[in-house]
């Protein structure tokens, strides 16, 4: 509130892109995001948006970039390609735990592949073949979808199902908007009915997703609205988080996100055993502070918000229930690697300024 906040490069605020670093990190945090190297979960990443409908945006934006990844790779492998000298070595598990020749996968393997298993592949080829981000961000440019019109890229690969995205009915307007910005198209955003409390019905998201499964329809992101505007439902992220388990064995996966914009700031209200980095359960009773009073969770809110953790990625606004009086969203990563899909800048260049210059991994230059 009291500096520039035009993080456009590090060169430009130095000061505002430490600021907006730490805060990306205590938002991460705050929502049960790892933010420390030592850990055995990833190490989360996050930013300042002018709202949720951008953060909304950028995370869908990441799940349709991850989701093709790996067959532009594949691509950029091929006999006579640039990278063809890993042809016959480079391999990857899909997600039924089978490992194969990253050349011999079909499409709809490569569509399906873990997102920690596309986010290591950089990293692989780095350690087993010593590609430099430099080397790979040059010749990946040439055949991910951030440079080739979709439809050329689906025609190339035979793919004939559109990859859709699924919500529930509550959700915002900002993602009808998403998809068309995107170019995946309204009609690919796919909304699932809620139950009486508002929550997404996850049997309906179970038959859908057996659908797309059937139909061998690809799926983007199931996204779970966690505090809806109107209602203040909180989508049932557990059962969503079980059912990816469920079709990640019978070979199909996607990313999830958690469109937290209204409800994020309530973990806060998660008792502090919870809130630390335990995995299972929630404690019975939180003995209040002497100075801070209690405020309860219904159980089943407090359980889901626990959960929220488990997201890909993570929208919350701390313009809303963080009473920041000016336009402010946020975008939180579980695994900050996939910030590094929506920028044409190869990571860890920072053109000698010593800082990381935030503007690159988002919508916004600012």
């Amino acid at each position: 509130m009291f500096y520039n906040p035009n993080n456009v490069a590090f060169e430009a605020s130095p000061l505002t892109t430490l600021i907006e670093l730490e805060c990306g990190l205590q938002l991460c945090e705050m929502m049960g995001y790892n933010r420390f190297e030592n850990k055995d979960e990833p190490l989360a990443w996050g930013h300042i948006a002018s709202g949720g409908t951008v953060a909304n945006l950028e995370s869908m934006w990441a799940a349709r970039n991850l989701k093709f990844y790996p067959l532009s790779l594949r691509d950029a492998s091929a006999e006579g390609a640039e990278m063809a000298f890993i042809r016959d070595t480079f391999s990857v598990k899909t997600c039924i735990g089978v490992t194969k020749l990253l050349k011999d996968c079909t499409a709809w393997e490569l569509l399906n592949l873990n997102v920690s298993t596309v986010l290591d592949l950089p990293d692989r080829l780095h350690s087993e073949y010593s590609i430099s981000p430099e080397f790979l961000d040059k010749v990946m440019s040439k055949y991910i979808i951030q440079s080739i019109n979709k439809d050329t890229l689906m025609q190339r690969w035979g793919l004939t199902q559109q990859p859709v995205v699924l919500s529930p009915s509550t959700n915002h307007y900002s993602w009808p908007k998403a998809v068309a910005v995107l170019g995946i198209g309204s009609d690919n955003l796919l909304n699932i009915p809620v139950d009486i409390q508002a929550r997404m019905n996850t049997e309906e998201l179970d038959r859908m997703l057996q659908k797309c499964l059937d139909e061998k329809t690809p799926v983007y992101q199931v996204v779970a609205v966690i505090g809806t505007t109107e209602e203040g439902g909180i989508d049932r992220i557990e059962d969503i988080v079980k059912l990816r388990e469920k079709y990640n064995a019978l070979g199909m996966s996607f990313v999830i996100h958690a469109d937290a914009a209204w409800g994020g700031y309530f973990a806060t209200m998660l008792p502090k055993e919870t809130f630390g980095r335990r995995k299972h359960g929630l404690p019975r009773a939180d003995k209040p502070s002497s100075f801070v009073p209690h405020v309860g969770l219904r159980e089943e809110s407090a359980v889901q918000l626990a959960h929220v953790k488990f997201a890909d990625s993570i929208a919350v606004d701390p313009h809303k229930a963080g009473y920041i009086p000016y336009p402010a969203g946020a975008l939180c990563y579980r695994d900050g690697r996939m910030r590094y899909l929506l920028t044409w800048s190869a990571p860890y260049l920072h053109q000698g300024s010593g800082g990381e210059s935030i503007g690159v991994y988002g919508i916004e230059g600012r």
